[in-house]
Parts: structure tokens; sequence; C-alpha cells
């Protein structure tokens, strides 16, 4: 019979896999890299003696994940980062929900995909987290380790970099809007 911790993780690993895959995949992690993350938090976490005492659980296991996977990047120096120490996160649209015309959704997806480009990974990490994870300025600064202030502060200069390019910028709100 398996304790109510166990249980616990259990529940955890089914409700989020899925959301901590997508993610590490957007770090620019390889499917096994990822999968082996995400089975070292969770292998650590039944490895505790004590019952979990999580807040929020979404934020800690997205949290955790990118830190096994920065931490295993570091072991291994097979990942290119940035001067900044940051990983190329992707933000990767798939607009044909969405839009009809082929020729039409093409254009779109390109403008989009160059928009994307202008943002540095970081920012591309923060919008992905803030409105397709639709998570709050305090678990993104909890999964980035940084003060709420200074993601406050990334969001906008973000956002000020994507409305300069006017009518893609509004594409690409409608686009993670509809994403969620």
């Amino acid at each position: 019979m398996l304790s109510n911790t166990t249980n616990h993780i259990n529940v955890l690993y089914l409700n989020y896999v899925d959301i901590m895959f997508d993610y590490g995949i957007r770090m620019g992690f390889s499917e096994d890299a990822v999968m082996d993350a995400i089975h070292n938090v969770f292998q650590r976490l039944l490895e505790k003696k004590s019952p979990l005492d999580i807040e929020n659980e979404k934020s800690y296991l997205i949290k955790s994940v990118r830190n096994e996977l920065i931490n295993e990047s570091q072991r291994v120096q097979n990942l290119d980062s940035t001067e900044d120490g940051d990983l190329p996160f992707s933000i990767t649209v798939n607009i044909e929900e969405m839009l009809i015309d082929a020729d039409f959704e093409n254009t779109i997806q390109k403008k989009i995909q160059h928009v994307l480009k202008t943002l540095t990974p970081r920012q591309r990490e923060i919008i992905y987290l803030r409105y397709t994870g639709n998570y709050s300025y305090a678990e993104i600064a909890e999964i980035l380790q940084i003060s709420i202030p200074a993601c406050r502060n990334l969001i906008l200069k973000a956002l000020k970099e994507l409305r300069k390019h006017g009518s893609t910028f509004f594409y690409l709100m409608i686009y993670l809007n509809h994403k969620n």
C-alpha cells in the first residue's frame, strides 16, 4: 500500500509532467534530458521522509525542473548560454488552428517569429510564463529566482519591445491568449 505522500507525488506527476516537459523543451533541452530532469525532481521528492509542504506546487515543480536542467547543462556544458547566462528559451508559433488561409498563416507566423527573435532569451521565457503559462508575477519571480519588481520590469521591457512591431504584437497576443 502506498503512503499518502507517495500518492500525492504520483498525482503531482500526472498533473504536471506535461507542463514541465513543455517548459524544458522550450528552454532548449532535448526530450531525454528534460525527462531525466523531471524524473530526478520526482525521485528527490520521493526520497524525502516528511510530507510535502509546498505552497504552490506548479511553480515549485517548474522551478525545480528548471534548476535541474541548468545544473545538468553546467555539468555537461553542451548547451550554449548567452553572456548573461540566459538559456536559449524559444516560443514556437503554430497558428494553423487559428487561421484558415495558409498564405496568411505563413506570413503571420514568420512575422511573429521575427518579433520574438528581437527579444532576449530571458524576455521570451518571461513572456511564455506570463501569457502562455498564466503564472503570477510572484510565481515567475520564484521560478526565475528574481525579485517581483525585477520580474515586472522584465515583462514591461519585453512588451515595450514587442509593441514596436505594431500589428504583429497584436497577432502574438491573440496567439498567446488562444493557447490558454
